[in-house]
C-alpha cells in the first residue's frame, strides 16, 4: 500500500497539476495564483468612412480630397445630373453612407426629394454650394455666406480655383464623420495645389484667344464659371436656362441665330451628356458654325479625357481654344 501511495504522489499527482495548468491557460483562466485573465476581446478600430457624391465630379473631387477614398457616384456616369431619376433601392443605399456630398442649387433635380428625407432622417448631407461664391444668371456674384441663390448657376465646378478653395469643407465634413483631421487636411492641401497648377495651365492654354473673341454660344446656361474665371463672355444660349430640362422656343433661336451672325462666331458649345439636337438644328441653317461638345455635367468611362476631374477641364479648355482661336 505504501509503494502504491508513494507512486501517486510522485507520478500521477504532477500529471494531474500540468493538466489543470493546460486546460486553464486554453480557457483563458490565470496560469497560477498572482495572474489575471488575459483578454481576448480585439481592440475596436474604425473602418474606413463610407462616402457618397450625388455626381461622378463631385466623387472625384470628394475621392482626391480624402486621400484616395472610395466615393461612389449615386448618379451613375455619363447621366446627365437634371434629368436622372432615382430607383426605388435609392434611398437604402444612400442611408449606408456616413456622409453624403451633394452639389446643391437644385442641380440633382430628380434626386432631391430622396436628399431631403435622408437629410432629415439625420443623415450629414454636406451641400457644396453653401461653401463656394456664387454667379447668378444677371452675372452677379454671391459669397458663401448669403443664403438666397434664387437664379444662381449651379454648375459651380466648372472653375478650379473655387473648387479649390472649397476643398477644406470636405475635410470639416469628413471629419466629423470620423475621418482623420491631420490626414485629410495633408491630401486636401495636394490637390488643392493641383488644381491651382491646373488653373496657371487653362490660362495658357486659352491665352491665344483675343479678348475681343472670347465670345461663347451654349447649349444651356452651365458656363458661368468658367467665363467668369478666363475673361470670356456669354452672348446666348440654344436653351435659355440653367436645366436641360427646358425647352427651347422659335423666337429665341432666330434672335440667337442673329447674334451668332452679327457677331462672327463660329462655334456653338453642347453638352456632352445631354441632346444636342436643337444646336445642331440652329448651326446647320448658318455658314461656318460648328458644334464643340464639352463635357460639363459628368466624367467618362473607357476614355482617357473626362475620366477625372482635372482632365474633364483639360479637356474642355482644349476644345474652346481650338474652336475659337485664331
Amino acid at each position: 500500500m505504501r509503494m502504491i501511495l508513494s507512486f501517486m504522489r510522485r507520478v500521477l499527482l504532477p500529471l494531474l497539476g500540468a493538466t489543470v495548468v493546460a486546460a486553464a491557460a486554453a480557457c483563458g483562466g490565470p496560469t497560477d495564483g498572482n495572474s489575471a485573465p488575459s483578454s481576448t476581446e480585439p481592440e475596436s478600430v474604425p473602418g474606413p468612412l463610407t462616402v457618397f457624391a450625388t455626381t461622378s465630379i463631385w466623387a472625384d473631387i470628394a475621392s482626391r480630397s480624402l486621400c484616395a477614398a472610395d466615393v461612389r457616384s449615386i448618379i451613375p456616369i455619363g447621366s446627365d445630373p437634371h434629368t436622372w431619376e432615382p430607383s426605388m433601392a435609392t434611398r437604402s443605399d444612400m442611408q449606408s453612407a456616413d456622409l453624403i456630398i451633394a452639389n446643391g442649387l437644385d442641380l440633382e433635380e430628380g434626386l432631391l426629394p430622396v436628399l431631403d428625407a435622408v437629410e432629415a432622417d439625420g443623415l450629414p448631407v454636406l451641400h457644396m454650394s453653401d461653401h463656394i461664391d456664387l454667379i447668378d444668371m444677371a452675372g452677379d456674384e454671391h459669397t458663401d455666406e448669403d443664403h438666397h441663390h434664387d437664379g444662381a448657376d449651379p454648375h459651380i465646378w466648372l472653375d478650379p480655383i473655387r473648387v479649390a478653395n472649397a476643398l477644406p469643407a470636405i475635410v470639416e465634413a469628413a471629419v466629423a464623420a470620423g475621418g482623420d483631421e491631420a490626414e485629410l487636411t495633408d491630401c486636401a492641401q495636394h490637390y488643392a495645389e493641383e488644381l491651382t497648377a491646373l488653373d496657371a495651365e487653362i490660362t495658357s492654354m486659352l491665352a491665344a484667344i483675343p479678348s475681343d473673341e472670347r465670345l461663347l454660344v451654349t447649349n444651356h446656361d452651365a458656363l458661368a464659371y468658367f467665363a467668369d474665371r478666363y475673361g470670356f463672355e456669354i452672348v446666348g444660349t440654344v436653351i435659355p436656362s440653367t436645366s436641360t430640362m427646358a425647352e427651347t422656343n422659335a423666337a429665341d433661336l432666330a434672335e440667337l441665330a442673329t447674334t451668332i451672325t452679327d457677331l462672327g462666331i463660329g462655334a456653338v458649345f453642347t453638352d456632352a451628356q445631354s441632346t444636342d439636337v436643337d444646336a445642331r438644328a440652329l448651326t446647320e441653317r448658318l455658314d461656318g458654325v460648328t458644334v464643340a461638345p464639352l463635357l460639363t455635367g459628368t466624367l467618362t468611362s473607357g476614355v482617357e479625357s473626362g475620366a477625372d476631374y482635372v482632365s474633364l477641364l483639360r479637356y474642355d479648355a482644349s476644345a474652346i481654344a481650338e474652336a475659337l482661336a485664331p
